[in-house]
């Protein structure tokens, strides 16, 4: 038991890294680039956009090397050793330029800084993803170790949401400007090391199945593979869907509060409540999804989060009589009843995966864990990249401009911000936070309404693979057994295990 609980902290630990950087990467860095070093907003955006793409490329190479690795330390646990120091060196060079001067010399080594940090994100995450098939083939175990990771991300997040700025101002600033460049090399400087210490963690606890077969070449048409899958079809409609509409609320947030409900002052506050109710919920859902499936906690936050999306139409400054205290506590609410949504998905899309990898050994006769976790994350980030271009390009079209509005509020002692939140402006920001998750989450429930896999059906893939292993066939199965199988393949019997 004391075995168990240490591989499941050892491995939740790795998530620490994946939440926190990203915590971080989200809510400073293009504020960093741009008020900071002094980089023009474009230019930070194409140096986000190369960068997510660059990223995307090399998490389903990162997924080949990792099938083809054999070491004394294992094809995954060896990547986590390796990128202890790459993963500390990558993040202080994200938020620290080493005195170079000029700005199309600091656009190229934020670009180049951006695409290191990627890289070496892959090198440590796509074996992440991959390695719990090894660790336990339980369906019901996989969710309980998901949890544990779902939760330390989270914790994760609500630190790095809060704690990096506070650093940034005590080392660095109270005013946001280059005046903060010691800020925030300290905070890299701290928060680099945690985030390359928490892999040793990794690698010291977890573990990987022995006695593997020699790794086979892979082509083109091998990674293409995958989406024969139907399975697997289906789980990245589920997680894309979710995923873009977590990016894009993230991306949408700060403005909605900041311009449509002018509640900047209280932006902590909000994102404080989501991130901390989103924590406490994950052991709710992994609960849940131990009875009822891993994907039925969807099914629960998923129209909670829909619900409350739309609530925010009759918000603005003068709901409740212009009482701002009241509306600050509504925001508050409408946050907690988005974690329930956030958290469902996180913690159902993530253990799905790993089932994924036992449904194409028993299509395919091989495992292919990298090839999928490397699939799925460039599919994501891809994915991922699009819609923040395409969000970039619509809040250009309704005419917004970040930096003008700052001005204007810092610089004209008669602003009206009423006046200014009433806007065609404001009213496109408006509609924008609401529909994209309306329309996005919707895709994702339709999608989990279609998931096959259960926790019957899944025991009865693992059976059937072992039978496949000792007998070549599954002659041994019952007729239940067998059609479970067939149903979460969508296979003909003869054509089961690469026949």
């Amino acid at each position: 038991m004391e075995n168990k609980l240490k591989n499941k902290l050892c491995y939740a630990s790795g998530d620490i890294f994946g939440g926190g950087a990203f915590m971080i990467f989200s809510l400073l860095f293009m504020n960093f680039l741009v008020l900071v070093e002094g980089l023009p907003v474009v230019a930070t955006t194409i140096i986000i956009f190369i960068g997510r793409l660059w990223d995307a490329v090399t998490d389903p190479i990162m997924g080949r090397i990792s099938d083809k690795t054999r070491s004394r330390f294992g094809r995954r646990r060896i990547y986590f050793l390796i990128g202890v120091i790459p993963v500390y060196l990558s993040f202080v060079m994200l938020f620290y330029s080493f005195g170079i001067d000029g700005v199309m010399a600091k656009i190229v080594y934020y670009t180049f800084s951006y695409m290191f940090f990627g890289t070496v994100f892959s090198i440590v995450m796509v074996p992440y993803n991959a390695i719990l098939s090894d660790m336990t083939s339980d369906y019901n175990e996989r969710t309980t170790f998901t949890t544990f990771r779902m939760i330390f991300s989270g914790a994760a997040a609500l630190v790095c949401a809060v704690v990096p700025s506070m650093i940034i101002k005590s080392a660095g600033s109270q005013h946001n400007g280059p005046q903060q460049i010691p800020g925030y090399l300290v905070m890299a400087l701290v928060f680099g090391a945690i985030f390359g210490a928490c892999w040793l963690v990794t690698f010291w606890g977890t573990r990987e199945r022995e006695n593997l077969p020699p790794p086979e070449k892979i082509t083109l048409a091998s990674w293409l593979s995958v989406f024969k899958n139907s399975a697997y079809r289906n789980f990245l409609g589920i997680f894309v869907s979710f995923q873009i509409a977590v990016d894009l609320v993230l991306a949408l947030f700060i403005f909605y509060i900041d311009i449509v409900v002018l509640q900047y002052k209280n932006y902590e506050l909000v994102v404080g409540t989501l991130l901390v109710c989103s924590m406490l919920l994950i052991t709710v859902h992994g609960a849940i999804a131990k009875k009822k499936g891993k994907v039925f906690p969807l099914f629960i936050g998923i129209p909670f989060w829909i619900v409350s999306t739309l609530m925010f139409i009759w918000l603005g400054p003068g709901s409740f009589g212009g009482q701002a205290s009241i509306l600050t506590v509504v925001l508050c609410v409408l946050a907690a009843l988005i974690a329930i949504g956030t958290s469902s998905g996180q913690l159902s899309t993530w253990s799905m995966l790993t089932d994924i990898y036992d449904i194409d050994e028993i299509r395919s006769g091989k495992r292919r864990e990298g090839i999928y976790s490397g699939m799925t994350t460039f599919v994501r980030k891809f994915a991922s990249g699009v819609a923040v271009l395409l969000l970039g390009i619509g809040l250009q079209a309704i005419g917004f401009d970040q930096n003008e509005y700052s001005v204007l509020k810092a610089s004209v002692s008669n602003f009206d911000p009423a006046s200014y939140a009433q806007s065609n402006v404001v009213l496109g920001i408006k509609w924008m936070f609401v529909l994209i998750p309306f329309i996005l989450l919707s895709i994702c429930l339709f999608f989990a309404f279609k998931n096959k896999i259960t926790k019957q059906r899944f025991d009865s893939v693992l059976k059937g693979i072992e039978e496949f292993k000792s007998r070549g066939n599954i002659g041994a199965l019952n007729e239940q057994e067998t059609a479970d199988v067939l149903v979460v393949t969508r296979m003909e019997r003869d054509k089961l295990w690469g026949a």
